[in-house]
C-alpha cells in the first residue's frame, strides 16, 4: 500500500509541477500576440501621423503659392503701368518669376501624387522652391518705382 501511495504522490507532484510549465508555455504565445498587435497599432498610428503631416505641409505650401500668385498678379499690373524702359527691364524678371512659380506648382503636384512614405524626400525641394520664388518676387518688387 505504501508503494501505491508513493506512486500516487509522485504522479501528483509531476502533474502539479507541469501546471506552471504549461502556463509558461502559453504565456509567450499570448505575449507574442500582444506585442504583434501593439506593433501593428503603432504602425497604423505612424501611417496616420505621416499622412496628417503630409496633408498639413501640402495645405501650407498651397496657401503660400496662392498668396504668391496674387502678389505676382499685382506686380504684373504695376509693371504694366510703369514706364516703357522700366517695363522692358522688369518684364524679363517677371518671366523668370513665372517660370519659378510653375516649378513650384509642378513640385506641389508631384507631392500630391507621391505616397506618404516618400513625401519627405520632396518636402525639402518644395520648401526650397517656395523660398526661391519668394526671394525672386521681393527682388523684382524692389526694382519697382
Amino acid at each position: 500500500m505504501s508503494r501505491i501511495l508513493m506512486s500516487v504522490f509522485v504522479v501528483g507532484v509531476a502533474v502539479v509541477g507541469m501546471v506552471p510549465i504549461l502556463s509558461v508555455a502559453a504565456e509567450p504565445t499570448a505575449s507574442a500576440e500582444k506585442v504583434a498587435k501593439e506593433a501593428q497599432e503603432t504602425i497604423e498610428a505612424t501611417k496616420q501621423y505621416t499622412a496628417q503631416q503630409k496633408e498639413a505641409f501640402q495645405r501650407k505650401a498651397q496657401d503660400e503659392l496662392v498668396v504668391l500668385q496674387r502678389q505676382i498678379l499685382g506686380l504684373r499690373e504695376k509693371i504694366a503701368k510703369s514706364s516703357e524702359s522700366t517695363r522692358a527691364d522688369l518684364q524679363k524678371s517677371l518671366n523668370e518669376l513665372e517660370k519659378k512659380k510653375e516649378g513650384v506648382r509642378e513640385k506641389l503636384d508631384e507631392l500630391k501624387s507621391t505616397g506618404d512614405a516618400k513625401w519627405h524626400e520632396l518636402r525639402e525641394g518644395l520648401h526650397t522652391a517656395l523660398n526661391e520664388l519668394t526671394q525672386s518676387y521681393r527682388k523684382v518688387r524692389s526694382h519697382l518705382p
